[in-house]
Formats: C-alpha cells, structure tokens, sequence
C-alpha cells in the first residue's frame, strides 16, 4: 500500500468516526482529532492545500468539544463535507481548487460562529400526494436512525418542520407532526429520560401522520366528541390490516412477540408477589416497548397503540409513580390479554381475514390513558401471601395443627426457625420450602442459552428420518447374513453403528421434549383469575416445570390440566367464611407438580379443599343409572365416576365451572395419549388428580410377542408379568371361561388369536400367558412366543385401517414386516364387551 493509499485509508475512518459519533462523546471526537493531527504531517507537498482543510477541520471539532461552536449540527455536517473532498482530491490525484476553497470559507465560518443551519430536505408539498410519498421516504429513514446521532435527528426535525409550514395540510396531520418535533426538539436538548422511549413515540407521531393522510376520514374524534351508533359500527368492522402488508415480516414479528408476551405475562405474576422486582418490570416495559415499535413500523396501528399505552402503565411503576398492585396488577395484565388477542387476530389476518378491533378495546384504552379516572387504584384485595407453614404443609411435610401451635407459641422468631427447634420439620424441609417460596417469587437469574428457530415441520421430517434409519440399521444388524457372519471385524463394526444409531436416536428424541414450565405459567395466571373471580385466596404452588415431556403433549394436555386445576379452585377450595370456621388458614394451597416415574411424566393437581363428597357422588351415580347398589363400590370407582360425560354433583352452575362437561374431556384426552387418570379424595383434607403420560408419542418401549403368525407389540407398562403357567393354576368357570388362578386371583384369560380372529400357530408348545393391566383391571393374554423387549418407532396404519378395537399402530419390525401395537386400554373394552354381551356368544369363539 503506497503513501496516498494509507492516507485515504485514514481519513475514511476519521469520516465513520464523524458520521457516527454522538454530539456528548468527548472521548470520541479528542480521538478524531488526534488522527487528524497524525494525518497532517504526511500530507504531500503538492496537496498542502489540503494539510489546511485539515487544521479547519480540527479546530472546528474543538469548537464541538468545548461547545463554543454555534450550531454544532452544522459543525458536524461541515467537518464531514471537508474530510470528503479531502478524501475525493487525494483518489482522483488532482486538488479541485473551487471545492477546497469552499471547505476552507465553510469551516472559517462555523469557527467564526456565522454559521447557518443545515438545509432541510427539499420538498414539494404543492399536493398532498407527493407530501404523502416524502412522508413515507422520512419514515423508512427514521427506521435507520439511531436516536443518540444528533445530526440526523436535526435533519428529520427540519425536514417535519417543512412539512408542517405547507398549505393545505390537514389541522389533525400538523398536530402530529408538531408532536413529534417538540419531541425531538426535547431530544437535540437532551431533555429526556430515555432517548429510545421518545424517538419511538415521536415515530409513532409521524405514522399517525402518514395514516391520517392516507385516511382522512380515519381521524380519531377527541374523547369530549361522542360517536353516533352508526359511527361504532363502522369503527368495530373497519379493517386495521395495512394496504399492503408484508406477509413475511408480519410473521417473524408475530413470532417474536409471542416469545416477549409469554415472557412478559410470567414477569407480570413475579411481580404481584415481589411489586419491587424491578427486573421484572424492565422485562415487561422491554415486551411492550419492542410490540409497540415493530407493529408501528409494520403498520399494525392497534398493537401500536395498545403497546404504547400499556408500556406508559409500566414507566408509571419503573418510576415508582405508581406500585403495580391492585387495580394497576389487573389492568397490566388486561392489557397483555389484549394484545394477545390482536396478535392472534393479526395471525388470521395474514390468512385473509380482516383485522377488526377486538370488543372491549376502546373501553381497557380509556382506562389505560387515564387509569384514575377509570376507578383504577392501588388497593389489595385481601389475598393472603403464601407463608413457609403454607408449603410445608402442601408439600407433606408437617400438618396443619402443628403449624398453627408454632405460629401461637413462637410468634416472636420466624417460623422456618422455630419448626426447626421443635422438630416439627428438618432443616432440609425448611430448606425446601425456602426455596419453593422463593421461586414463587420469582426464578433464578440464568444464563441465557443460545439458540437457533427451526421450523417445527423439519424438526418433524428430522425426528422422522432419524427413525427409518433406526429401522433399517435394525435390518442390517439382525439380517441373517451379518448374524452368521464370521469376519469378527465386521460384526465389531456393526455394534459400534449401533451404539451411534441409538445415540442419534437419543439425541434426536430430546429434541422433541420441552419443559412444562410455560404450561405450569398458564395455569398460574388461571387459577389467579378463576380466584379471585369466585372470591377465594388461593396459594398456587408449582413443583417439577422444568421436566420435559414431548412437545406434541404438551397442547394435548393443555385443555385437562385447565378443567382439573379451574375444578380444585371453584370446586375443591373452600371460601374464606368457611375454611376459617372449619379452622383452616384463609388462604387454600393448590399445588401443580410434574415428575418422572416408572417411564412415564407424572403431572398432579393437589388440593388442600373440602375434598370430595363419596355420597354425593354414590346418589348422583345412582340418580343417573349408573349404579344400583352402593355398597360394593370401592372408593377408587366412585371417584373416577366424576370422569363420566356430564357428570356433575356441582348444586349451582357458574361461568366457570359445574355442567359436567370437563372431566369426561380429561379421561378422552389423556387415554388418547396411552395415558392414565387417578383420583383419591380424603373428605375435608383434599383431592388428588394424577395424570400418567408417556413420555413421547414418537417411540414406545414395549414387548414384542408373536401370536399366530403375526407379530404384536404391547407396552411394557401395562405388562404386570410374563408366566409359563401350571395347568393346574387354569380352570374353567361357568359362563366365564377360562381363568388363571394367580396370587389368590382369578384372572380371565383369552387367546390373542382368536381375539383378533386370526389363524392359530400349527407349533405344538405349552401355553405362554402375558398378564396386562388397565385402570386396575387384569386379564391374561395366550400367546405362542415371547420375542423380547424392544424400542418401535410408532406409526399409524392409514385411513383404512383407522379404529381397529385394541390396535393403536403399526412399527416395522428387524425383519422388514409390520408389528402391531397393542392398545391395551381398548384391548380390555374389547374383552369387557364380549363377556357381558351373550348373544353374540364370543366367550366359546375366544377360546
């Protein structure tokens, strides 16, 4: 690189110091001026025109520094200009005398203090269309501008000064744009708290300007003028989505904002417990600052505006002008709800619908703009907060009366401390409770883990392919030739593919798993509302949200956990009068948790209510049909009659609970999943609603069995046990048939192959019996082999071979055929169906 190169080289990264500096970074302009100090001496003598323009330049960024320049906007712009022609002159190799020449006056000039300000950009606003088109021009600019770069805010602001001084513009379109250059003027002056929060708000201004001139029509009335019927109508079937919206961006934004508003409505629960977490204010202020601007520059005027109220409510509380309690809690949180709406109305929208203000609106805006005078205030309902004896008493830990003769005998230390002392819990209990409380507070500060978006429809065809590889490795691998083959090398690697395979296949099943935390938030956020609704304090204790089951569960489970966790609060939770007479705190605890057991997710709703009445569920059960004797019902039957469709012992239905029509969709939905429901009840202690889940629907770990001539595949958790029975243990019983005699039980059995009506083995052997199990029902299954235990990649059977009874799927087996999984829920129907119906006498055909 020769002299000149270097020195062109230089001056460009002086002119990107300049372009981009802020007008208060002294720091930055003292280190532009000491490369232009460097720069002089190596100035060629036949440009020393230019070493001149060079000492201006410098001398005028002092002037910017000390502030003794009398326009600093037209420093800037004058320095800048200069550095270029110096840079242009020393690229083309000759000095242009009449452009240096006015550098020089230029730069004498803004040292002098008879500098003027820069032009502003030129516009032609003789008719509102080209005002129209600049408008738009000046709005793509502000996208780029940085609020912090002073002389280009200067130049937007002359420009919106041109635009205003013209003829014919409308009063409500020069209010906006006079708006927004007070707004910038207080920008230039540094009069603002925050410089992102205004220069947003000024765009906003500029937007509302460019829509009014699209619109004129569409000029929003002041609050004092009251709409005639005809003009609500209009309003509420207006279309809000822009002209020509882009599909794409709208997308990635609505994308986006989902992740923020999630995130947001988790920080506004924090918040309710610790109103000082300012941590979670910023993350809910940042939710709706970041909605409220890319919906401005997409032209989503509702979410626009919704989200620039909304995070006005949020300063107000960052600014401890208000605490965020009470009334300010509920209309936060309304105000999410809402643009929650319209996000899944701007979703329908990209679909072709119209994007219509959603009911409701207007009235939470009002409210918003001036939440005094709506009656908003910072009242408490008398919720109780949650207490350490509250969780340790949910959690089993210690009983209720040991908690409140702690509370009367050592009133005066805290009360971790005291059930210490006496032994009442152990310090790890007290720990544990600690810690549940603290995280109802809010959760641990983590690092965030970098990730990529990846379109779930390929995550799928991944997890897919993964698993016709599996297969296909699982016919190389016991193909007869690699079996008996005798090169031990060969084999030798053949196992190592299998290790990577199954690690593969490992890997690639994780990646379907998602934790239960977002879903656990939902119901945090349900049982608050449902709460306070029917006027109940209600402690919500959530235990295991980080516990990962597949994500296809997840919207599954979703519509059971919130009939179940609605059930425990409207139904299972006493009001305050009376779990103060009955001796209880005010305050009811529902705890959600989710563990792992036995291979399986385990969710359960606990309750510490009035629990559930056997009576009257007995006389509803009988009043129904359901039953005739009461007597020989064992607990277990009668609490899951309650799963029953509308089934309801409930004497008053509400709009939140009580017609019966939710807990039968618990008992579809999770036995849709090959999952399991379980309720126990202790009457005025409580309920307990257990829910069992697979932990995927992609693979199942099962028992590969042959019947016939065909291959079966039951789930190993439904599989109590495999015998080679004694024919002294089988015995038949009249009108029965054949049972198997089995730890003092007598267990129906039937052949699989006459179950499913398909041609007996020919092989003479004994009899092996597989002994399954359903919702505490058993029965044996006669089958010819046991094959051995096996992971299947699961898949459905098509349309024409939908709803076989005891038949969930099909999966390719090592051997290339097709194995069908058993689905034992529906394999007991099946067998439950044949012995009660005698006329079709099927019990004779089974065996």
């Amino acid at each position: 690189m020769n002299p000149i190169e270097e020195i062109i080289q230089k001056l460009q990264s002086v002119i990107d110091t300049v372009e981009t500096i802020g007008l208060n970074d002294v720091d930055g302009w003292n280190a532009a001026s000491s490369e232009l100090y460097a720069i002089l001496p190596c100035i060629p003598d036949a440009f020393s025109a230019l070493s001149l323009v060079l000492e201006l330049s410098v001398q005028g960024i002092n002037g910017i520094v000390l502030k003794t320049a009398c326009n600093n906007f037209a420093s800037v712009e004058t320095v800048s200009k200069s550095l270029c022609v110096c840079k242009q002159c020393l690229e083309e190799g000759a000095l242009s005398e009449d452009l240096v020449d006015t550098m020089i006056q230029s730069l004498n000039q803004i040292i002098s203090g008879d500098a003027v300000a820069p032009e502003p950009l030129i516009v032609d606003a003789e008719n509102s269309t080209v005002l129209q088109t600049d408008l738009n021009d000046l709005a793509a600019l502000w996208v780029q501008q940085e609020p912090d770069d002073a002389p280009g805010v200067s130049r937007i602001k002359q420009s919106l000064v041109a635009f205003s001084d013209r003829d014919g513009i409308n009063n409500s379109v020069k209010d906006q744009m006079l708006k927004s250059i007070e707004i910038l003027d207080a920008i230039l002056l540094l009069e603002v708290d925050t410089l992102a929060d205004a220069w947003t708000e000024a765009g906003i201004c500029v937007e509302r300007a460019i829509q009014l001139m699209e619109n004129p029509d569409d000029i929003q009335p002041k609050q004092s003028e009251i709409k005639q019927p005809s003009q609500q109508k209009d309003d509420a079937l207006r279309d809000y989505m822009p002209n020509d919206p882009d599909s794409d961006l709208i997308g990635e934004f609505v994308a986006e904002a989902n992740d923020l508003i999630a995130r947001a409505e988790e920080a506004l629960l924090e918040l309710e417990v610790d109103p000082e977490d300012m941590d979670a204010v910023g993350t809910v202020f940042r939710a709706f600052h970041t909605i409220k601007g890319t919906s401005a520059f997409l032209e989503l005027s509702l979410l626009s505006e919704m989200g620039h109220h909304a995070e006005s409510l949020l300063s107000r509380v960052r600014d401890k002008e208000i605490r965020y309690q009470g009334g300010y809690a509920d209309l936060a949180l309304r105000s999410l709800d809402m643009i929650k709406t319209l996000m899944h109305a701007v979703e329908k929208a990209l679909g072709g619908e119209p994007l219509i203000k959603p009911e409701g609106y207007d009235v939470l805006m009002d409210a918003l703009m001036n939440p005094e005078a709506a009656g908003v205030s910072e009242e408490r309902d008398d919720m109780a907060s949650p207490r350490i004896g509250d969780i340790l008493v949910a959690q089993g830990k210690a009983d209720r009366q040991s908690i409140e003769t702690l509370v009367q005998d050592h009133s005066k230390e805290p009360l971790g401390m005291a059930a210490i002392k006496t032994g009442t819990a152990s310090v790890n209990d007290v720990a544990h409770a600690l810690r549940a409380q603290e995280r109802m507070k809010g959760p641990a500060k983590q690092f965030v883990e970098t990730s990529v978006r990846v379109s779930t429809d390929r995550l799928d065809r991944l997890i897919d392919m993964v698993g016709e590889m599996v297969i296909a490795h699982s016919m190389v691998a016991q193909d007869n030739v690699v079996m008996q083959a005798a090169h031990y090398e060969l084999l030798k690697k053949v196992n190592h593919t299998s290790k990577i395979v199954r690690g593969l296949q490992d890997l690639s099943m994780s990646m379907r798993m998602v934790p239960l935390k977002a879903t656990f938030q939902k119901m945090a956020r349900l049982v608050r509302d449902v709460a306070r609704k029917v006027g109940k304090n209600v402690t919500f204790v959530t235990e295991g949200e980080d516990t990962e089951i597949d994500r296809n569960l997840v919207d599954v489970i979703n519509d059971p956990l919130v009939h179940m966790v609605r059930n425990a609060v409207d139904h299972g939770i006493e009001s305050p009068e009376v779990r103060k007479k009955n001796g209880k705190p005010l305050s009811g605890t529902v705890k959600l948790s989710a563990f792992h057991s036995a291979g399986s997710v385990v969710v359960q709703i606990i309750d510490d209510g009035k629990g559930l009445d056997r009576n009257a569920i007995l006389a509803k059960a009988i009043e129904k049909g359901m039953i005739t004797d009461s007597s020989a019902v064992c607990d277990r039957d009668v609490y899951n009659m309650i799963l029953e469709p509308g089934f309801s012992t409930a004497e008053v239905v509400t709009d939140v609970s009580g017609r019966g029509v939710g807990m039968d969709v618990v008992k579809k939905n999770i036995e849709s999943l090959r999952g399991q429901v379980e309720i126990t009840s202790e009457p005025g202690k409580g309920s307990v609603f257990r829910m069992s889940l697979p932990l995927t629907l992609a693979i199942i770990d099962g028992m590969v069995l042959r019947a016939g001539q065909e291959t079966y595949v039951i789930p190993t958790v439904s599989i109590v046990r495999s015998i080679k029975p004694d024919p002294k243990d089988i015995s038949t019983i009249f009108n029965k048939g054949r049972v198997l005699s089995l730890q003092g039980k007598l267990i129906p059995l039937y052949r699989l192959t006459r179950l499913y009506e398909i041609a007996d083995s020919s092989d003479d052997h004994e009899e092996l019996v597989v002994v399954i199990e359903d919702d505490g029902n058993q029965a044996g299954l006669i089958i010819d082999e046991l094959v051995g235990r096996q992971q299947v990649v699961i898949k459905t059977l098509g349309e024409t071979m939908q709803k076989i009874p005891g038949i969930s799927g099909g999966a390719i087996m090592p051997n290339g055929r097709v194995g069908l999984i058993v689905d034992i829920a529906g394999l007991m129907k099946l067998t439950s169906a044949e012995m009660t119906d005698k006329k079709e006498d099927r019990l004779e055909k089974v065996y």
